[in-house]
């Protein structure tokens, strides 16, 4: 009979091989090597594997980095209940797994997770769903939105309209990504001497593009001349630019309703703009959504950094919730890698971020007694426990409270040791 599937194996440790090969429609290819394992992919249509790392001390940060080379990869984890207890492997299998099977293994369930691996595939290509992969991340619904706007977008132009900051280039490249098309950001300073070059230039690449789809991108479109203006609608409109092919994504920072009598474009590229005219939140608006990309940008700063973050204290979600953002994703991303530079701890600070003063400003705003006095308890558990390394015994004599006490109030906070 011959064999269905091939299903990559990649032996993370040098424990005991804990999978046979007993399935009668699989075979398991193993490496040991990262940069085999990457040949092998390379050249395979693999799009399920197994991670053996039952045998590990701690998940290796070159592996780490590997994985997220591979993100289209579905990888089950097989470790021990032992290695699952432990807040670094599950972070691991939380981040770069589809799932993860406990060890001794029953091989039968495992091949039915793979199978299930397998159609999950089968159903997001023949879906051809986007945004799944790379850092377009968002659950907020004001952001979901535009992600199913993008995904019906069929050509013709699209304008991206947001603050600065809110991750629109980032957008357009993933969207492009998606759709397999080649990402050209285009020149909006150029110089008049300059323009017939780069005019002549452009006009190749369209005829290019036929074979070598491209997404043209030009970021603060309203700075670009008349005369790329009207090249561009002329491109256009003499059917130079098919949607199979080619598109633009005009990045605008001039709000929808103003448009019209800033008297920067002409005509024929303003009725272009507005056609398809998508607006990004900001950050602030996004609700919940900063905590998510704030862990996002956390786990990826952190293994670039070679250090090994469990996640943010209680005080640093509650200031990431709070603080208006006004440098949107931008300015998050500058405040974790700052946090992340100096934090020597599991677990990062608000202060480490710089955004212990704006935690305290929201404190005192607070007028309700109750709220008021449990922020007050839990911050001076916090700092207790982290006077004495989290033993509660002494941080219970220090707050003047019985251990029983201290416990409890731990709990009732969801407060980190």
């Amino acid at each position: 009979m011959l064999l269905e599937r091939e299903i990559l194996v990649l032996q993370c440790s040098s424990g005991l091989r804990v999978l046979g090969n007993l399935h009668a429609n699989w075979t398991l290819i193993r490496y040991k090597c990262l940069e085999a394992a990457g040949q092998y992919l390379a050249h395979s249509t693999a799009s399920v594997g197994i991670l053996d790392c039952s045998g590990a001390e701690q998940p290796d940060p070159k592996l780490e980095s590997w994985l997220d080379s591979y993100k289209g990869i579905f990888w089950v984890a097989v470790l021990s209940k032992c290695q699952l207890a432990r807040k670094e492997w599950q972070l691991f299998v939380a981040t770069h797994c589809y799932d993860y099977h406990t060890i001794p293994i029953s091989e039968e369930k495992l091949f039915i997770t793979i199978g299930r691996a397998y159609g999950m595939t089968s159903l997001k290509n023949n879906l051809n769903l986007p945004f799944h992969r790379g850092q377009v991340i968002g659950g907020h619904d004001s952001f979901k939105k535009i992600l199913r706007q993008l995904h019906r977008h069929s050509g013709g132009g699209l304008t991206l309209y947001g603050e600065s900051g809110t991750g629109k280039r980032l957008l357009a490249k993933t969207w492009a990504n998606i759709k397999g098309f080649r990402f050209l950001e285009l020149n909006t300073k150029s110089h008049d001497n300059e323009l017939d070059d780069y005019v002549s230039k452009l006009g190749g690449i369209f005829k290019e593009s036929v074979n070598d789809p491209y997404c043209f991108y030009i970021n603060n479109v309203e700075l670009l001349s008349k005369y790329m203006q009207n090249h561009i609608c002329s491109l256009i409109s003499n059917d130079s630019c098919n949607a199979s092919h080619c598109d633009f994504v005009f990045c605008c920072g001039v709000d929808f309703e103003e448009i019209e009598g800033v008297g920067l474009f002409s005509p024929e590229f303003l009725i272009l703009l507005k056609k398809n005219w998508l607006v990004l939140p900001p950050l602030r608006e996004r609700g919940q959504d900063k905590l998510v990309l704030a862990k996002h940008y956390l786990y990826k700063i952190s293994r670039e950094q070679k250090k090994r973050l469990l996640g943010f204290s209680h005080d640093a979600e509650q200031a990431i919730l709070k603080y208006d953002w006004l440098g949107n994703v931008t300015e998050l991303i500058e405040k974790v890698m700052l946090g992340v530079s100096a934090c020597e701890d599991n677990y990062l600070s608000a202060e480490l971020m710089g955004l212990e003063d704006e935690r305290a400003l929201h404190e005192y705003t607070n007028l309700s007694l109750l709220e008021a006095r449990e922020e007050a308890e839990a911050l001076a558990i916090k700092r207790a426990l982290n006077l004495v390394s989290g033993r509660p015994g002494q941080a219970a004599e220090l707050l003047g409270i019985s251990r029983a006490s201290l416990y409890r109030l731990i709990t009732r906070y969801g407060i980190r040791r």
